[in-house]
């Protein structure tokens, strides 16, 4: 093997301010369940990239590694020189699972990144093939860094009152009907994005039966994702305990509070216009956009953003045979090229494993 396998990339590796709770998962559940009406986090997509040994461009030059599409197996893609250009596809054949897997030595050269890409979602993949995938390739793999992750907060609550302070008034409401059922948040190339959705509706509206009949057991599931990008930022990001969970206000205004009904007509007006139309403060001072920032929040009913630092302690991945993983533990051994500690969970009971 490759020296520079072994010689794993220690740059790329959180050291993160965030420290693992004492508490345990069932009490933490006990304590935010009734607080927030909080399910679960997951982590539901993760994107690797890496520099690869010469081992692994030559064993799929000799067909010793392949990939599929949804025709069979996929033959390499050579440049008219007859050499490698790229080779993509999903690593498991005839599998519903999404491991998309993209090696392009040529272009990672002339683009100056990394050549090899691997695309899955945690929460949808099975225990058994993310240990099948991951032992097969860390070995060909170093220098790895994170491009895109997805948290996925889970809420047994109807969330369409929440509300996000978002710099740039970046903000996109989807309404069915007069029933709002999405908010989008974010640039749409930037670094950061969160979108809040009507979970339940998108599942009974597009999902398959065995999905749907699981999710009939809700009367209401909102979704409220952060999406991370740009292998530099989210380096920054980890190694400093994903600050920008902390950064970004999240609130659900309580309109019918006493608070609210205190306020002069003129105030009403402004924190119902920076709820619905926030584009309208695009040209006022700072100060007042400021004062009614404050404002808002000082009247919200739940502030999320300090449970959304501590429920990465007990994240979720897998769909058979289900895990709960420390985020920063997970990534730090994910970024080394190492297979993650996992915790099983079993009922009532979580169990510690090495894999």
């Amino acid at each position: 093997m490759n020296k520079e396998v072994l010689n794993r990339a220690p740059s790329n590796s959180p050291i993160t301010i965030h420290q693992m709770s004492n508490k345990s998962y069932s009490k933490f559940q006990e304590e935010v369940s009734l607080k927030y009406g909080f399910i679960g986090l997951k982590l539901d997509k993760l994107s690797l990239t890496a520099e690869v040994s010469e081992e692994f461009h030559s064993e799929i030059l000799s067909g010793n590694f392949t990939l599929y599409d949804y025709f069979g197996v996929v033959e390499p893609n050579l440049n008219r020189n007859g050499e490698l250009a790229s080779y993509k596809g999903q690593f498991f054949n005839d599998e519903k699972e999404n491991w998309y897997i993209e090696y392009t030595p040529v272009a990672s050269i002339k683009m100056n990144k990394r050549p090899l890409k691997i695309e899955f979602t945690p929460s949808k993949v099975s225990k058994k093939n993310f240990l099948i995938v991951f032992h097969r390739m860390f070995p060909y793999m170093f220098n790895i860094a994170i491009s895109t992750f997805h948290l996925a907060y889970d809420f047994e609550r109807d969330l369409s009152a929440l509300r996000v302070n978002w710099p740039k008034v970046m903000y996109r409401p989807i309404y069915k009907g007069m029933k709002l059922e999405t908010m989008d948040f974010g640039a749409p190339k930037g670094n950061y994005h969160l979108t809040a959705y009507n979970k339940l509706k998108e599942r009974m509206d597009s999902g398959d039966m065995a999905e749907i009949e699981i999710y009939q057991q809700y009367d209401n599931l909102w979704r409220i994702e952060y999406k991370f990008y740009n292998e530099g930022n989210i380096k920054k990001e980890l190694k400093n305990g994903l600050p920008f969970l902390a950064k970004i206000p999240v609130y659900i205004e309580n309109f019918k509070g006493l608070e609210f009904n205190n306020l002069g007509v003129n105030e009403k007006i402004y924190l119902f216009a920076l709820r619905n139309k926030p584009e309208l403060f695009a040209e006022s001072d700072k100060r007042t956009v400021a004062k009614y920032k404050k404002l808002a929040e000082s009247i919200s009913e739940v502030n999320l953003n300090v449970f959304f630092q501590n429920a990465l302690d007990f994240v979720e991945i897998f769909n058979q045979e289900p895990c709960l993983i420390n985020f920063f533990e997970f990534m730090n051994s994910m970024l080394q090229g190492d297979i993650p500690k996992l915790t099983i969970i079993r009922g009532e009971q979580y169990e510690r494993y090495d894999f």
